[in-house]
């Protein structure tokens, strides 16, 4: 028999145990069958635009900033790894820093996590629809902006939107990136060069911050999909439904 500290109690049916080491401490993780436990209906409606100045901008005007967790840790991680590359490989000293870099690496990990449960949770409480961008993230990650995109790890969020989303029978619907940023709400085409942050709309008179006009777009094009696709329209959901188009 070996003893182990449970952090909470299990809930419903254990069907898996792995053992896992890490960093010299080894860890008891539990797979269960857990029965949905659907939240209260709610209608509201929420878009949200992910990004790298703010983490997030919805379409109820809410900035999240972007804690840029890896970016704050950098300075210690760089002086801990040039410590590695003084110590002499595979010696005692090597593997203790190396295991000191490991555990840096893992705090930041958990800091990220812990901040995406958190407001993930928050969005699926409070709304019943939230449409997000369905972006090409492995695209975006091959550019000079490659390191910022990976600290922000936007498919975390997203994809613990979506399990949270089909646990609570809420819907999460992806929408067609292409020209977000580049169209009003109304409708019309208001083109945006990369270091244009305001949004102004002749037509109908909208004037806000391009990160909220996105995040408006993203709003109507995801409650548009909402109301046309025949799989979603008038179903009550036990799981969310992926809906990818304009």
């Amino acid at each position: 028999n070996v003893k182990i500290k449970l952090h909470r109690s299990l809930q419903g049916e254990v069907k898996t145990l792995t053992l896992k080491n890490e960093n010299g401490k080894w860890y008891a993780c539990f797979s269960s069958i857990l029965d949905s436990e659907p939240l209260p209906e709610n209608h509201d409606a929420i878009g949200i635009d992910v990004g790298l100045e703010a983490f997030a901008v919805t379409s109820d005007a809410e900035i999240v900033d972007n804690p840029r967790w890896f970016r704050a840790a950098q300075k210690e991680l760089r002086r801990k790894q040039r410590h590695v590359s003084r110590c002499t490989k595979r010696s005692s000293g090597w593997k203790r820093a190396c295991r000191i870099v490991a555990k840096l690496h893992r705090h930041v990990f958990h800091q990220r996590n812990d901040f995406q449960h958190k407001l993930s949770r928050e969005l699926v409480n409070n709304y019943g629809i939230i449409a997000v961008e369905d972006l090409n993230i492995q695209g975006l990650a091959g550019g000079t902006l490659a390191k910022s995109i990976h600290d922000a790890a936007w498919s975390g969020f997203i994809r613990k939107l979506s399990y949270k989303a089909e646990s609570a029978g809420r819907w999460l619907v992806k929408v067609n990136a292409r020209g977000t940023s580049q169209q009003c709400p109304c409708g019309r085409a208001v083109p945006k060069q990369l270091w244009d942050r305001k949004h102004h709309c002749s037509a109908c008179g909208l004037e806000t911050i391009r990160d909220h006009a996105s995040a408006l777009e993203i709003l109507r094009r995801g409650l548009r999909l909402r109301t046309e696709t025949p799989a979603i329209a008038g179903v009550a959901p036990e799981a969310p439904i992926f809906s990818y188009g304009a």
